[in-house]
């Protein structure tokens, strides 16, 4: 890590009570750290999940590598959530939203959104769902309101 130091600015004239350097953080470097860190993390996570890597042999094995965008749009695919309200949330173009998930169909060889987020989840790549597997999800509330009068 390279000791980079930022000096205070002062008027001209002034003189600081004490110099202090003040350490700035090496921020290119602590991202290659964390990339880095989360790849491993990955490859422990898989290996001790799933066994060795599949050969890329097998369609189903060989996963392409999700982009940063379409990561974050896999996020919002369980949601009820539009294209239009998706997009609205992630400021990004509905065109941008949609092509990131006809690229995420692809990769996860999905032909809807729900067969996505099945194939998503039992990849490892959302969490598990919170209903029970058989139940139906309950009817929404609704709110009664006391008549006064």
């Amino acid at each position: 890590m390279s000791d980079v130091y930022a000096r205070p600015r002062l008027a001209p004239g002034d003189r600081p009570a004490t110099a202090m350097a003040v350490p700035l953080p090496d921020v290119p470097g602590a991202y290659r750290a964390w990339l880095v860190a989360a790849f491993l993390l990955g490859t422990i996570a898989r290996d001790a999940l799933d066994g060795p890597a599949p050969a890329c042999g097998k369609p189903a094995g060989c996963l392409e590598a999700l982009t940063h965008g379409e990561t974050r749009v896999l996020y919002y695919l369980p949601t009820n959530l539009s294209a239009r309200e998706i997009a609205g949330e992630l400021y990004l173009s509905v065109n941008t939203v949609k092509t990131h998930q006809r690229h995420l169909y692809r990769k996860l060889g999905a032909r809807s959104r729900t067969q996505a987020v099945e194939q998503a989840r039992a990849l490892g790549l959302l969490a598990p769902s919170a209903r029970r597997p058989g139940v139906p999800p309950r009817p929404p509330r609704r709110k009664i309101r006391e008549r006064i009068g």
